[in-house]
């Protein structure tokens, strides 16, 4: 849900294990940091929480911990792995295209992944 630029998230409860191993990574680079809290999202995003205390010219420590943590709790970066997709362009009327990007924006989903469910269940 949105409401003038804030954007709420539901948190389910994170697990321990994963509390543990991203509370050891993110002290090897800032021991002085708060507690480290690993929580995943209603929409299955994962994440972290921590005080870290951030100096100038601390970015590419920064980096380094947060591709550790990714590859300590298993989650990657960019496009997911899986069917190849060929970028395409559709002329479709602005009431479909609307349409389209209303439920697209309404399922949390992209409108290519829409498109290509629809195609899948009827043509297919």
């Amino acid at each position: 849900m949105k409401f003038k630029g804030v954007e709420f998230i539901e948190i389910a409860p994170g697990t321990t294990r994963r509390d543990r191993a991203a509370e050891r990574i993110v002290r090897r680079y800032y021991p002085d940091c708060g507690p480290v809290t690993v929580y995943r999202t209603t929409d299955g995003e994962l994440g972290f929480q921590a005080n870290i205390p951030i100096i100038p010219g601390d970015k590419s420590r920064i980096e380094r911990m947060y591709a550790e943590l990714n590859r300590a709790l298993g989650e990657r970066r960019g496009r997911p792995r899986g069917e190849p997709t060929v970028q395409t362009k559709l002329n479709l009327p602005k009431k479909i295209y609307n349409a389209l990007k209303g439920a697209a924006k309404k399922s949390g989903s992209s409108m290519s992944r829409l498109v290509a469910d629809y195609v899948r269940a009827n043509l297919l």
